[in-house]
């Protein structure tokens, strides 16, 4: 482990130690430690934080540590910001529209420019930093999660976030001539609910319930947020060696209510290349399933006035062509694009492997004349088969009713649970006095499917009378034979004269002899499982 990490894990409370599937949030860490031994990544120098207008020597409810890599907020390590306190992200989402700890505390103009339409802003958090980028580019990766997704998208309640860069070279509408560089990818479009959600944009959005569905608002495993974005990158262009100032905050607005936040990945505040090379999956992690979902690795470059070739070196133990689909050793960003995309399609060959790395390394000579590089990875990893557990009954006919289950594990991320007679749970409870044949299927987030079938054998004896009274008074009106619900058979009835009179297949004992003369006649009932049933039954009173 290398300084920078290990001081990054001793800040975030032991890294490793930390083994509960959920968000774990610390808010007794002062400012200036999260940006210098949390956030900092490689070629910068940090001077001057504050938080709130205050010297960043001290802790704020409003911003701490957190711990991501058990929940689903797709950042591993990092800093969180929120309007409220910051412990209002933690998991499960049990709240549609959850507020923790400020109110009606002090909004900031920036937002409220960037926000429009007239409407103030309250509860800002507000972090402040001068710095100086040793590359020509600037780059660092955040998640924006909110609980006004998605009742208040697109209307007077759009909190509001944004990362306000200043310094030579930049020119914006903000205070120090600075620009908001949190961005929607590819567009001059703010991240915000109103951009980005399951409508706009919903390519870098995440459905994380309503409050008040499961599993989302039982499950640690999901943050408290209503929606959140995928994984972003903010970028700029900067000269390498001078000074700059960013403010990145985020505040509510229309109402001092329903909180929203800001993470930001431990490490990715950089500013080492001109060309910044990312990854991630369709999940928003940088795991790849075989045969399941695609993976991107996203080229930025800071210059947009030609077509640029990246050239790249492709490392780890995945093979190419043989773990996942063949790819070229560079890819083309268009004049006019900042960015440049490489699918990546895993191949599932259906072998025991392990886990599987690839590595794609941009080597740049940036404008300062240095020959830099920007890796990402991906991890690949065999798919884990559905495995489906299910147990046959064999009854004694004494049980109106009985439990049938089946118990799943393996696949990826969440079942879907349907069985033939319709119920979507992983338990049921099922007729015990007729045999059955249930069959159940699995269906993973893949998505993938696997089938199991439970037996129910009831081994009820078959009971047939000799005699019945069609007489409508309500009782021994039809023939009923015990013993044969649910089981597959044939029942024919015969006259003296052997003409049939009755047939049935799969009889349910409701023949009542309707025109049918008082009389003795012969039955062949074939019954599965049994040689065949002959005898005679007497109608009586058929036609009274």
């Amino acid at each position: 482990m290398n300084l920078k990490i290990a001081s990054t894990c001793a800040i975030l409370l032991g890294c490793s130690l930390v083994g509960s599937a959920q968000l774990v949030v610390d808010n007794s860490i002062s400012a200036e430690d999260l940006v210098q031994n949390v956030l900092l990544g490689g070629g910068v120098t940090v001077s001057n934080v504050t938080f709130n207008g205050v010297p960043g020597n001290q802790a704020n409810i409003q911003i701490g540590s957190f711990i991501g890599s058990s929940c689903n907020v797709g950042l591993p390590l990092g800093v969180v910001m929120s309007s409220g306190d910051v412990n209002v992200s933690v998991g499960p989402n049990n709240d549609g529209g959850a507020t923790l700890g400020t109110m009606n505390g002090p909004g900031d103009v920036d937002l409220e420019v960037l926000l429009g339409g007239g409407f103030t802003t309250n509860d800002a958090a507000i972090l402040e930093f001068d710095f100086i980028p040793a590359g020509d580019s600037l780059s660092f990766n955040y998640v924006f999660g909110s609980e006004e997704y998605l009742e208040w998208v697109n209307t007077s309640y759009n909190d509001v976030f944004g990362f306000f860069l200043s310094g030579p070279g930049i020119s914006g509408p903000y205070s120090n001539n600075a620009m908001n560089i949190a961005l929607v990818p590819g567009t001059s479009q703010p991240v915000s609910i109103d951009n980005v959600n399951d409508v706009v944009n919903n390519q870098y959005y995440v459905d994380n319930g309503d409050g008040f569905t499961a599993p989302n608002n039982t499950d640690p495993y999901y943050i408290q947020y209503d929606g959140f974005t995928t994984v972003l990158t903010a970028v700029a262009l900067v000269e390498c060696g001078e000074t700059y100032h960013i403010k990145l905050a985020v505040a509510d607005a229309g109402d001092a209510v329903l909180d929203s936040g800001v993470f930001l990945e431990a490490g990715s505040f950089s500013s080492p290349n001109s060309v910044v090379v990312s990854a991630t999956t369709v999940s928003g992690d940088n795991t790849l399933i075989e045969g399941c979902e695609d993976a991107v690795f996203s080229f930025w470059r800071p210059d947009t006035t030609s077509q640029q070739v990246i050239n790249y070196v492709i490392g780890g133990n995945a093979i190419n062509g043989s773990d996942y689909v063949q790819i070229a050793d560079s890819v083309v960003i268009p004049q006019g694009s900042y960015l440049g995309f490489l699918a990546i399609s895993a191949i599932q060959d259906n072998l025991v492997e392990g886990t599987d790395t690839l590595t794609i390394t941009a080597f740049i000579i940036n404008t300062c004349g240095d020959t830099t590089e920007s890796t990402a990875s991906i991890f690949i990893e065999d798919y884990p088969d559905i495995e489906l557990s299910v147990e046959d009954l064999n009854l004694d006919c004494s049980e109106d009713s009985v439990l049938i289950s089946v118990a799943i594990s393996g696949g990826v991320g969440a079942y879907s649970i349907m069985w033939n007679n319709g119920p979507t749970s992983s338990t049921q409870w099922v007729d015990g006095m007729a045999n059955g044949i249930y069959t159940v299927t699995v269906t993973d987030e893949c998505p993938k499917s696997e089938q199991a079938t439970v037996t129910v054998i009831t081994e009820c004896d078959v009971f047939i009378p000799n005699v019945f009274t069609p007489n409508n008074d309500g009782y021994n009106d039809a023939f009923v034979i015990e013993g044969i619900t649910g089981v597959p058979n044939q029942l024919t009835v015969y006259n003296r004269w052997g003409m049939v009179v009755f047939e049935a297949t799969n009889y349910r004992s409701n023949w009542k002899a309707v025109d049918i003369s008082d009389g003795t006649y012969y039955y062949v009932l074939e019954v599965q499982g049994h040689d065949p049933y002959t005898g005679h039954v007497t109608i009586l009173a058929a036609n009274k």
